[in-house]
């Protein structure tokens, strides 16, 4: 307080109230500031006790985010020594895809090429199929043709056992003929009187060694030959001959064909067997 300032009294009453109430206000304004001031102090006590403990949590906390921070550059360096090895896998993938899709249009062409010979041999097999079939059926005419010839050849056998009946009946009608001749000419009388017959030895022989001794009495009663029984008898022996001779013909010509079929036969199993196989991939198709 300024000395300009200081009150005038009029009494001592009056400035010891003055003084008294001044020194009242002055102690309670201390008071007040001595409470506050230890509010202050307890406060600040307060606030350092939690600056300190947030000072230690802070000071752990960069600790542990120290030790984090290090862990992840530890595996900053190991993601990328693990990046720089995925570059590289990954280089040789790209290189082995590269090989992969030319690797594919090789296949992609030898397909393409396999299923055009799997065409040529369908066709080829489809030729030989037909051509087997022809072959089939003429070797199916063939059997037929060697049974009809079979039958024949039969009919031959019967014929040549017949041709052999009527040969030797033949050559016994012949020598019949020829004994009775001479016996004719034997028993001819020449001027009236009937000649001895007079024969030679020789001749005997041969005639004997011409005919068959046969008993008089084992002889059945035939008839006399007539020159047209002995034409008929000689057309048919000439016919069961002519026969016989165009089965012969037919028999070589059948032998002939069935060789003809046996060998193109041979030859066109011999050429499916050297034909290559068909694809797997027209057989899964």
């Amino acid at each position: 307080m300024n000395k300009g300032d200081q009150p005038t009294f009029e009494n001592k009453d009056e400035e010891v109230l003055y003084w008294r109430s001044l020194a009242t206000q002055y102690f309670d304004d201390i008071d007040r500031i001595q409470k506050e001031s230890d509010e202050f102090i307890s406060e600040s006590q307060q606030l350092e006790r939690e600056y300190e403990a947030t000072i230690e949590q802070n000071e752990k906390k960069i600790k542990e985010l120290t030790l984090a921070n290090n862990r992840a550059y530890n595996e900053i360096e190991t993601i990328r020594v693990k990046l720089d090895q995925s570059n590289k896998h990954t280089v040789s993938l790209q290189t082995q895809i590269e090989n992969l899709s030319k690797e594919k249009t090789d296949m992609a062409r030898y397909i393409r090429e396999l299923e055009q010979k799997n065409d040529d041999l369908e066709r080829s097999r489809r030729i030989v199929e037909e051509s087997i079939s022809g072959i089939e059926a003429a070797f199916h005419n063939a059997i037929e043709r060697n049974a009809i010839l079979e039958s024949e050849i039969d009919e031959k056998e019967g014929l040549k056992e017949k041709l052999q009946r009527l040969a030797d009946e033949t050559r016994d009608l012949k020598q019949e003929l020829l004994v009775k001749e001479r016996c004719q000419e034997n028993e001819r009388p020449v001027n009236g009187y009937k000649p001895v017959s007079i024969v030679d030895s020789n001749r005997l022989k041969e005639i004997e060694t011409q005919t068959t001794p046969i008993k008089k009495d084992q002889l059945p009663y035939q008839a006399p030959i007539t020159p047209a029984s002995r034409v008929m008898a000689l057309n048919i022996v000439s016919d069961l001959i002519r026969k016989v001779g165009g089965l012969e013909r037919r028999l070589e010509k059948s032998r002939f064909d069935y060789r003809d079929i046996g060998s193109n036969d041979l030859r066109s199993r011999h050429s499916a067997k050297n034909s290559p196989a068909p694809s797997i991939q027209g057989l899964s198709k």
